[in-house]
């Protein structure tokens, strides 16, 4: 071990954080540089079946929401009778109606 420590002549420092950081920007930006424009592409890159179930989700959420806006919409219009026919009174089917569409519907059986 002392031999290997008396064989070296040139003390050991390290490089200068400044120098480091003046190669890094030049690699950084030569590498950049000289990429051709197919090799970087301009948006992620989606697996078709992640696609896919990702559109089939927003479809289904789209119409649930359509289904409960328009049955809101049904239960607003029914009239007194139907309303005691169905066990609901006034008030209950005002809050219901009041909500919004994505919120999803009471179960008020019980």
């Amino acid at each position: 071990m002392s031999t290997l420590l008396s064989e070296r002549r040139q003390p050991i420092t390290a490089p200068k954080l400044l120098d480091r950081v003046l190669v890094q920007r030049s690699t950084l930006r030569t590498s950049a540089r000289h990429q051709p424009a197919t090799a970087v592409p301009s948006h992620p890159l989606v697996a078709p079946r992640a696609r896919r179930d990702l559109i089939l989700g927003l479809v289904a959420t789209l119409l649930e929401w359509h289904h409960r806006r328009v049955s809101r919409r049904e239960l607003g219009s029914l009239d007194e009778r139907m309303l005691r026919d169905i066990g609901l009174d006034a008030g209950t089917v005002d809050y219901e109606v009041r909500q919004w569409f994505w919120r999803p519907a009471r179960d008020w059986r019980d």
